[in-house]
């Protein structure tokens, strides 16, 4: 277990250096800002814009960094020939990969998480908090941070509690306003849940194919899993039976994700079933594919030849 702790650490330190997921987060970051101002073009709906595009763009940009880190930081293992000095070691090569998804994951968390807080920041300040007390609060995990980061030695790891303390902040904001705070909560747990179900898919095709290839291939499941419950009601008289069984048995083997993006209904607690026990039920779901899916990259990975 301290191997994997071990390669996930460092897979997060390495990702989290990454200029390309750092211009990623600052785009989504000038979006969710962007939505306050967007919102005052609609006509008393100015709360939902904020909430709606807001954690539509969250879910796209996590899915996104998934799909990118999934598809990129193994193939550098590879292309880099730092997994030659690695594998010699004492230490699995299901190990290794294991040690590889957690660290993409735990980045994907704290991107969502920070992008969680400043979404709920934006949403406090367009119910109508006190604008003093908002910008306190900025000021002061600004501070936070870079106090933390002066005095750490390493300077990646003070991003995992920092990102959970600007989460609590930005949900106390929020908390004392009437937005849907436990519907915009849900929302972004259930993100993580699809963040871990790409990840996965990412490392299967990762572990035989390059990385362009690698993010065509995930891209095209998370199309298809957004869309698996079309796929498995089609019955349009135009398409050739054996189109329709195709497309029905790609239904069935492709990630449902459209349990991680629900209504309105479900996500304000209106629907036959609680919130949180349709998220619980969600992340389930997507735990147990991501386990299966770790399992086939774990037997191609082991069969590829290195030499």
């Amino acid at each position: 277990m301290g191997r994997i702790y071990a390669i996930a650490l460092n897979t997060f330190r390495e990702a989290v250096r990454d200029r390309v997921l750092i211009g990623v987060l600052g785009f989504a970051s000038a979006v969710l800002l962007f939505t306050l101002a967007l919102a005052e073009l609609s006509l008393h709906q100015q709360g939902r814009v904020v909430q709606d595009i807001g954690l539509a763009s969250i879910s796209l940009f996590s899915v996104l960094v998934a799909v990118f880190l999934g598809a990129s930081l193994l193939y550098k293992e590879i292309e880099r020939k730092t997994l030659y000095v690695i594998l010699p070691k004492p230490i699995r090569r299901a190990e290794f990969l294991l040690g590889k998804y957690f660290g993409i994951c735990l980045t994907a968390f704290v991107f969502v998480a920070i992008m969680g807080a400043l979404q709920l920041w934006v949403t406090a300040i367009q119910a109508g908090v006190d604008l003093s007390l908002a910008l306190a609060v900025l000021g002061g995990l600004a501070a936070l941070l870079g106090l933390t980061m002066w005095r750490a030695r390493d300077r990646t790891a003070v991003l995992i509690p920092w990102a959970l303390v600007a989460l609590g902040a930005a949900s106390f904001l929020a908390g004392r306003t009437e937005a849907a705070l436990s519907a915009i909560l849900a929302q972004l747990a259930l993100t993580a849940g699809e963040v871990l179900v790409l990840a996965a898919v990412a490392l299967v095709f990762s572990a035989f194919s390059t990385p362009f290839l690698t993010g065509i291939f995930t891209l095209g499941v998370w199309l298809m899993g957004r869309s698996a419950d079309d796929m498995e009601n089609l019955k349009s008289k135009k398409i050739a039976e054996p189109i329709k069984r195709l497309i029905h048995g790609l239904a069935e083997v492709v990630p449902n994700l459209n349990l991680f993006v629900p209504g309105r209904t479900i996500l304000t607690g209106a629907g036959d079933v609680s919130v949180w026990h349709y998220v619980g039920m969600s992340l389930g779901y997507g735990v147990l594919y991501a386990a299966i899916m770790l399992v086939f990259a774990s037997i191609i990975f082991q069969r590829r030849d290195f030499i």
